[in-house]
């Protein structure tokens, strides 16, 4: 009997052994937050967007709507991109239609306005056009905005060539000692 009672304490001292290691590990590999940040380099060459029916959708607004302009192309300049289209007038014909957006980047979130058009009837000053600039800052300063993540623009450059992003991406996560 004293063989058997031998056989089960070996079993439960190697438990106790493990448990009293384990429990020191932990409290010596405690864990607690990190964060890395990378900035991340983004070129969007303009060869992408030719073939492409360009929108300018933010949470399924599309903005060409309020405006009643059918968009069909959109090209890159010098510090603006260019929407073309067309909007069709009460006498069933095509006018042809130019939507300039300047894209940037402030306080780490993305911008854009409208900077100029031409569309028939409309101004820059005109109430929809303010309207959709005011919408454009709220909803994109809303979709940019999140208390965990760590998404911030910093810089947006467009060029005739190509659109290029500069994002700052942080992230955190729960590491140990």
């Amino acid at each position: 009997m004293n063989t058997q009672s031998r056989r089960f304490s070996l079993p439960f001292a190697l438990f106790v052994v493990a448990l009293l290691l384990l429990t020191s590990a932990c409290s010596i590999f405690t864990p607690h937050p990190e964060r890395v940040s990378q900035v991340v380099e983004v070129t969007i060459d303009e060869q992408l967007f030719l073939n492409s029916q360009p929108s300018f959708k933010v949470h399924n607004h599309d903005f060409w709507e309020d405006l009643d302009v059918d968009v069909d192309r959109m090209e890159l300049h010098d510090g603006f991109i260019r929407f073309l289209g067309t909007q069709r007038q009460a006498d069933g014909s095509l006018e042809d239609c130019v939507i300039d957006v300047a894209l940037g980047a402030e306080d780490g979130m993305l911008t854009a306005s409208v900077i100029s058009l031409d569309v028939p009837d409309m101004r820059l000053t005109d109430p929809i056009v303010v309207s959709i600039n005011r919408d454009l800052d709220a909803t994109l300063t809303l979709s940019t905005y999140s208390a965990g993540t760590g998404i911030r623009f910093q810089e947006v450059e467009v060029t005739e060539d190509a659109l290029r992003l500069k994002i700052l991406v942080s992230f955190s996560f729960w590491a140990l000692n």
